[in-house]
């Protein structure tokens, strides 16, 4: 059994980790401390920001927090409220393995920091907390949301951060290469910054999914580096976390004897850290570790004893008690903005009656009127509008299903059937069917990921290359600023403008075609490319001319579409080169978080 990533965070970014030695003058000071004023508070958080994550299972934490948060409270200092609320979700999450007392706390502090642009740098950690009990519940879309969020946050600094959980979402969601491409550039960063502790973290989940991937010796020899790393600086708040993912990693490298080691340490170790969600993740492990030595009688009772935990950890009620906190929290925020909007125009509807009650009724009388009279134009421009929408999105779906094409890939099928190549068959059957079945789903949607679409994109141009004979190639280029996981687009916006470049400019000629797909952004615009080097528009008989009108028209009838709803510039260029024709479809940019 796959065990989802196990996910440390390390206190509030605004404190850097520090070595041991520096914590027993910092203790020193705190203890002959005699005012209780901002500053004494300040050392306070100091030295919980250092020391808490060494010995998280020191049971004093709280009170020590708590102390804290009261001194503030008197002092009405607002920083120091809201980071010892923060310190107390982080106990009651991490600690105690209570998210749902810990997400009431983060709100709290969360509230604080939003008001004063100059917490801003401090609600950051806060709001990646708030991400990772959803990402730990298995709300992958609202964990990713708030994920691609801070990346963007210009008070974020450490964009690794963000990175690495991004990583850890698609690690949980099975999506290994976007994981893996998301651990790698948050290596990088912490790296740059010669931040020991979070390479061992980054390489502890890096590791574990590339041994998912079946890179099983970079898996295990990444592992290895993060296990390195921390006995060499001793980082016990990463212990029982790297031998967990050790231990799972030695597995599927089929080292039974270590795999049990890892598994069988990380649950004493644990002990003491009491975390639930790591408990579970190791007897994930070593259920599978007994049933590998086909030891079954221990594998069972240790997998029931993971099955009863995970349903403890992660079920539907507290699922919807996460839900309802989060709804409530917002449900005040939005509450108390009304009640102070509704005193307002208290305010202003009283002035108004007092100054000209009369006048008001009479502009209200035009008014309406005058709102009968546009709402029955604007009823009438939206019932055009939704049908041309309606009749676009039929012909779209019309030409992205070509009878022809359709037709002649039955008959490519049928050949190599007849020709008894049954492998040819099936490999063109397979992805003739899965085209098919992309297209039916997507053609009810408005938009899909940039990497969906290509997906589509790739099918469509593998078959009609293999029913060409492979008289072309293509490529496909991406420009590097762009995040295919993020990036919305219409499905199968560009199909016209290739299968024209196939059909009538590639198949025509007698030496090997090529077809160039891109994607660039320029001035908050995507612009999406289809070059070729066949024979031109100029030599193309007008049968075929008026076949590639046709699709030309459909597609400028979706982009005016888009245009409308979203008031924007879309627009197609055609170029017409020496050898071949260039199509620029521009679309405005859409982020998908």
């Amino acid at each position: 059994m796959k065990k989802s990533l196990i996910i440390i965070f390390f206190m509030t970014s605004m404190f850097c980790f520090s070595q041991n030695k520096m914590l027993d003058s910092l203790e020193n000071v705190i203890t002959n401390y005699k005012i209780e004023d901002t500053n004494y508070v300040n050392l306070r958080i100091k030295y919980v920001a250092r020391k808490m994550f060494l010995t998280p299972s020191d049971t004093t934490w709280t009170s020590y927090v708590k102390k804290t948060l009261n001194i503030s409270k008197k002092l009405n200092y607002p920083k120091g409220i809201a980071i010892s609320y923060n310190n107390l979700g982080i106990i009651n999450h991490y600690f105690l393995s209570d998210p749902l007392e810990g997400l009431e706390f983060y709100q709290k502090s969360y509230d604080i920091f939003e008001k004063e642009p100059k917490f801003q740098k401090y609600a950051v950690s806060v709001l990646t907390n708030i991400g990772l009990i959803n990402l730990e519940q298995q709300e992958f879309d609202k964990a990713l949301k708030s994920f691609k969020t801070l990346l963007h946050n210009p008070e974020n600094t450490s964009k690794y951060n963000a990175e690495f959980y991004i990583g850890n979402v698609f690690g949980d969601q099975k999506k290994l290469d976007s994981s893996i491409y998301y651990y790698k550039r948050a290596l990088a960063g912490a790296e740059r910054d010669k931040h020991i502790l979070y390479i061992a973290n980054i390489k502890t989940n890096l590791g574990l999914v590339q041994a998912d991937a079946g890179l099983l010796e970079e898996g295990l020899a990444t592992i290895n580096e993060s296990l390195d790393l921390i006995e060499k600086h001793n980082i016990e708040s990463l212990r029982v976390t790297a031998y967990t993912n050790a231990a799972e990693v030695y597995l599927k490298n089929n080292d039974i004897e270590k795999a049990e080691y890892y598994a069988t340490n990380s649950l004493k170790l644990n002990e003491a850290l009491n975390s639930l969600t790591t408990e579970n993740s190791a007897l994930a492990t070593l259920a599978n570790v007994y049933a590998q030595k086909g030891d079954y009688k221990n594998a069972l009772i240790t997998y029931k004893k993971h099955i009863t935990l995970r349903d403890s950890l992660i079920n539907s009620d507290r699922k919807l008690e996460i839900s309802r906190k989060e709804i409530q929290y917002q449900a005040d925020k939005d509450r108390a903005i009304s009640e102070i909007e509704i005193e307002r125009q208290k305010s202003i509807k009283n002035a108004s009656i007092i100054g000209g009650s009369g006048l008001v009724l009479a502009t209200l009388i035009g008014f309406i009127l005058y709102r009968r009279k546009q709402e029955a134009v604007s009823k009438s421009k939206e019932a055009e509008f939704n049908a041309k929408v309606s009749d676009t999105e039929l012909k779209a779906l019309r030409s992205q299903m070509n009878p022809h094409f359709i037709f002649n890939s039955l008959n490519s099928i049928g050949d190599y059937i007849l020709k008894n190549d049954t492998q040819s068959a099936s490999d063109y059957l397979s992805k003739f069917a899965k085209l098919m079945r992309l297209t039916l789903e997507n053609s009810e949607k408005k938009e899909i990921l940039l990497s969906e679409d290509l997906v589509l994109l790739k099918t469509y141009m593998d078959i009609e290359r293999k029913r060409f004979n492979n008289k072309f190639n293509y490529t496909i280029e991406i420009d590097e600023t762009l995040d295919p996981e993020d990036i919305l687009v219409p499905p199968m916006i560009l199909q016209p403008f290739i299968e024209n470049s196939i059909i009538h400019g590639l198949a025509q000629k007698e030496e090997l075609g090529n077809i160039t797909i891109s994607f660039k952004a320029k001035d908050n615009m995507l612009i999406c490319s289809v070059d070729d080097n066949g024979i031109g528009r100029a030599n193309t008989h007008k049968e075929n001319s008026d076949k590639k009108s046709m699709g030309m028209a459909i597609t400028k009838s979706r982009i005016e579409i888009i245009n409308k709803v979203k008031n924007t510039k879309g627009d197609i260029k055609i170029i017409d080169k020496t050898k071949g024709t260039r199509i620029e479809v521009s679309l405005p940019m859409q982020l998908a978080y």
